[in-house]
């Protein structure tokens, strides 16, 4: 008897469980034919269909997982254009859509009973409306960069290209102020602002990104998300321009420590390199033929390496014939230098003056030649 009560026990529950569905209902006005489609983050489709007259449809179907998404709204007449997915956040329930032909590349309207759907339309409609054409013109480019008809254009032009294109993030970029301070005063319980950080280049102005997220709901800051964009902008604002650099871990090739003051150099190169990476090891030429140039004037470098093999280490040093302070703690990516630097990828540059100050950091490496010549003329 006590077996046959839990058996239907457990079918009753089975049978009374509501497992999560999506539904979407779309209308794309002015778009004849083409693909309504929403990918996981790993870039696999799990929903969509066609559009044929303005209008598309996916049935109730089972959610596998609640959580971002990416979604795409593609009309064949202009889908050669391109532009970036919509971000989107998907639970049990349905989905209304409304999209326009001539508006392609703006956030469309999404209606839904997720209060996190519903903050994310409500940031990035923020934006396309404080953005104007900036989106617009900014996807127009990129699309032109990567068509294949760019392998006829000279090296002027395509670098004329992505001028145009790094003018305009710029301007998006100080804009951005605007679209938060719109955002938080439309959601200041928002749970969604940590995440919207998190997607933002908030490398660019660490200062400014903080000073939003202490806005935040203690909730949202204190969220997986929350503390990890909060982890990341507390480092970033010690690297701006000004601030002291964080001491470097590790011992140099003799085991002896590095003192930047004992070079006596107006400016250093800091150089985040692995004996792996193809891209760190070429530059090198590079660095060296900076040494030559600059060395005299006051040019100092000193190349930290993120292996954590000694012989590995040592031998790329003397392939690569590195005459300047070399320095690792052979940690690789554990090393405390991570973190304090706040190294994401490789190569990377920092420079700093000669009382390890940052006077830029993250530079790209074509930029790093005509700074430091910039630098010592001035000082």
């Amino acid at each position: 008897m006590r077996t046959f009560t839990i058996v239907l026990m457990a079918l009753c529950f089975a049978g009374c469980t509501k497992y999560p569905k999506v539904e979407f209902d779309g209308t794309a006005n002015g778009v004849k034919t083409g693909v309504f489609i929403v990918k996981d983050l790993q870039g696999h489709a799990v929903y969509g269909g066609p559009i044929q007259d303005g209008k598309f449809h996916v049935a109730p179907i089972g959610l596998e997982t609640p959580g971002y998404y990416n979604m795409d709204i593609i009309d064949d007449a202009t889908k050669a254009e391109g532009h970036p997915p919509f971000e989107v956040y998907l639970e049990d329930g349905k989905y209304t859509i409304t999209a326009n032909a001539d508006k392609i590349s703006s956030y469309p309207g999404i209606v839904s009973t997720s209060n996190i759907q519903n903050e994310l339309s409500g940031f990035y409609t923020l934006a396309d409306k404080l953005n104007g054409d900036i989106t617009k013109q900014a996807n127009a480019l990129n699309a032109k960069i990567k068509n294949k008809s760019t392998d006829r254009l000279s090296q002027e032009q395509l670098v004329n290209l992505l001028n145009q294109v790094s003018d305009l993030d710029a301007k998006k970029t100080k804009i951005m102020p605007q679209v938060l301070s719109a955002f938080i005063e439309k959601y200041p319980q928002n749970v969604t602002g940590a995440h919207i950080l998190l997607k933002q280049q908030y490398e660019a102005d660490p200062v400014m990104y903080y000073n939003f997220y202490k806005k935040f709901p203690a909730a949202t800051q204190n969220s997986e998300e929350g503390k990890e964009i909060g982890e990341k902008l507390s480092r970033l604002v010690k690297l701006v321009p000004g601030a002291g650099a964080p001491v470097l871990a590790g011992k140099l090739l003799d085991g002896s420590a590095f003192n930047p003051a004992a070079m006596h150099k107006k400016i250093f190169l800091v150089d985040f390199w692995r004996s792996a990476n193809e891209m760190t090891r070429r530059n090198h030429v590079q660095i060296a033929d900076m040494v030559k140039d600059f060395g005299a004037q006051g040019f100092g470098v000193v190349s930290v390496s993120m292996d954590t093999k000694p012989d590995w280490w040592k031998s790329a040093v003397k392939e690569d014939g590195m005459t300047w302070p070399q320095l690792s703690d052979l940690k690789g990516d554990d090393s405390p230098n991570t973190l304090n630097w706040s190294v994401t990828s490789l190569p990377r540059y920092d420079l700093v003056d000669g009382n390890w100050h940052i006077i830029e950091r993250d530079i790209a490496f074509l930029s790093v030649y005509v700074t430091v010549q910039d630098y010592l003329k001035k000082h």
